[in-house]
This record gives C-alpha cells, sequence and structure tokens, in this order.
C-alpha cells in the first residue's frame, strides 16, 4: 500500500495533498493567462478596427485631393507628402507619395500611409490609387 492509502486509512479523511493543490493551482494560472492573452488580443483587434473606420474617409479624401491636383496640373501638381494631425487625442502620421508610371498618357499612382502608434506595435492604413493628367482641361 502507498502511503496516501495509508494516510487515509489511519486518519479516515480524504484531503488533497500539497502536490496535487500546486498542480491544480498552476493548470488554472496557466487557463487564466491564456484567457487574458486573448482577452487583450480581442481588445487590441478591436482598438485597430475602430480606428481604421475613423480614419478610412479622411484617407479616402487625401486620395481624392491627390488625384484632382494630378489630373488637373500633372507634373505642375504642388501635393503635400506629409503631416500629421491628432484624431481622438492620438497623433496620426501620413505620407503621400505620386509617381509617373507612363509619361505619354500621364498615368500617375499615388500610394498613401497613415501610421499610428496602437498599443504596443505601430498600425497603418494603406492605399493605392491612381490619376490620369487631362491635358484638356
Amino acid at each position: 500500500m502507498g502511503l496516501r492509502a495509508r494516510m487515509i486509512l489511519r486518519t479516515g479523511s480524504r484531503a488533497f495533498t500539497l502536490i496535487e493543490v500546486m498542480v491544480a493551482s498552476a493548470v488554472l494560472a496557466l487557463g487564466m493567462l491564456f484567457i487574458y492573452q486573448g482577452f487583450l488580443n480581442s481588445l487590441d483587434v478591436f482598438d485597430y478596427y475602430a480606428s481604421y473606420l475613423e480614419l478610412a474617409p479622411l484617407a479616402n479624401e487625401k486620395i481624392w485631393q491627390a488625384q484632382d491636383e494630378l489630373r488637373c496640373l500633372g507634373s505642375q501638381a504642388k501635393i503635400e507628402t506629409r503631416g500629421e494631425f491628432l484624431k481622438a487625442g492620438k497623433p496620426i502620421d501620413w505620407d503621400l507619395s505620386y509617381n509617373l508610371i507612363e509619361a505619354e498618357s500621364g498615368l500617375y499612382k499615388i500610394d498613401l500611409a497613415f501610421s499610428w502608434k496602437s498599443a504596443v506595435r505601430r498600425a497603418q492604413i494603406l492605399r493605392s490609387a491612381y490619376a490620369l493628367f487631362d491635358e484638356k482641361e
């Protein structure tokens, strides 16, 4: 007979040993850690998409402005390429670049990036579009 069985027979009580309590505590702590980590990840994703929904219209507006300038002025366009603004108390950086892809047709490619600090990482929204210089206007 094992030591535990002799203890049960001798004392008549059924109790948890220290090892069993420690193992159960470790399993519970590990389970809580996984739940906590999943919860924090879901909050981070929610924060990103909430910011995305707020910033997407602003990104579209910046793209439309650049398209309009390039469509009307072509290489003469004076487009601002960097900036920063506050949205809901957090600073948002933006970078816009445009390149002439095809000189004959006046086709430009526009790239826009919004970036901000979200929790421990840097979040971004990237947009690309094209503009065609119309010499007739």
